[in-house]
């Protein structure tokens, strides 16, 4: 598949990738067991190395002037092996092609930290590394840093078993495109149709929000543009998306693990469309959709993120609430305001 990376106008569709199509080189070594991965310090995260096409450039072209800089490697050995097209999207969507891309052993490979994790502050190792600073990660190595919420998105995890299939099976060349895996991506909207059955939690919580499908459309073509060539959203970039929406950005770390209700450190679609829905100020605050926003709120404020809300978290939810209603509680006075509250609710 090495098409041309020609831009879309409105008199035409060309025969190819467009301007923003994303090229994303997937490179592993499988003597070492290890990944490289680029720092990308803006982003936030640690991803593979990845950039837009350009005009009149194909892939294969891309895909160098991608690489060249960063490893050696035989340009007959590269293999396009997945394909996430958004040609079906109602907006203009990217794509993102990845390509497996086997090193030569002339490159001097050094597993990052010589792959040791214990003892070692790893989040203070990534705040030393230089904007596109290139490491060999180990898996161990990716799980750790993504429960830092360190990388730009789950893929090399979430897709892991998908990439060492194709590097460990023979690559064939004349045979490259029985392996391409097309994916097509589509927007995962919530019925928001009350319907004569009990609607589930989500589609309630959705439905009190009033967000339509051209809510959630127009939602997801905001998260798609901010996440790619990831489909996960990161700590780094969600401070961006809620500041947009106006919301403290003082705040952002806790608004992040309100949304993030699997505790996975990065959100899907899903999770920052419901997460949005129990913000509104439309969601009503009785029933089903009250209790759900109950759940955000306490995650809000369980700032140790253990699912239990110790006295001087609720002390400060407590605090917040009469802020809201323009009253200043503190010392003594919101401390028996605290306890009496605590001790309404069973809670020791």
């Amino acid at each position: 598949m090495d098409q041309k990376c020609l831009s879309v106008s409105n008199s035409h569709i060309a025969d190819g990738r467009s301007l923003h199509d994303y090229i994303v080189g997937v490179i592993y070594d499988q003597v070492k067991d290890v990944y490289l991965m680029i720092n990308y310090r803006q982003r936030g995260g640690l991803w593979f190395p990845f950039t837009e096409c350009r005009i009149n450039e194909t892939s294969l072209q891309t895909v160098k002037r991608l690489l060249d800089p960063v490893v050696i490697y035989d340009y007959e050995q590269i293999q396009l092996f997945k394909v996430c097209s958004t040609k079906t999207l109602p907006f203009k969507g990217r794509d993102v092609l990845f390509y497996a891309i086997i090193p030569k052993l002339t490159n001097t490979i050094s597993t990052w930290l010589n792959g040791k994790m214990d003892g070692i502050d790893i989040e203070r190792q990534i705040n030393t590394l230089q904007d596109n600073s290139i490491v060999w990660l180990t898996t161990n190595q990716l799980k750790s840093i993504s429960k830092l919420s360190r990388l730009l998105g789950m893929e090399p995890l979430s897709l892991n078993k998908q990439f060492k299939d194709i590097f460990h099976s023979t690559i064939k060349l004349n045979n490259i495109n029985s392996a391409v895996i097309f994916e097509e991506v589509k927007i995962p909207q919530i019925e928001t149709i009350s319907k004569t059955s009990h609607n589930n939690s989500a589609e309630t919580l959705v439905l009190s929000a009033r967000f339509t499908s051209t809510i959630q459309e127009k939602l997801y073509e905001e998260y798609h543009n901010a996440v790619l060539p990831s489909d996960y959203l990161n700590l780094e970039t969600f401070k961006e998306l809620i500041l947009r929406k106006g919301l403290d950005s003082q705040h952002s770390i806790d608004y992040f693990r309100a949304f993030d209700s699997t505790q996975r450190n990065y959100l899907t679609f899903l999770d920052y469309l419901l997460g949005l829905a129990a913000l509104d100020p439309n969601t009503q605050h009785g029933g089903v959709p009250a209790e759900q926003r109950c759940r955000y709120i306490f995650r809000y404020y369980n700032i140790n993120n253990n699912q239990r809300m110790t006295f001087e978290e609720f002390k400060l939810m407590i605090k917040d609430i009469h802020n809201n209603k323009g009253e200043n509680l503190s010392g003594d006075r919101l401390s028996d305001q605290a306890l009496e509250m605590f001790r309404l609710f069973g809670l020791r």
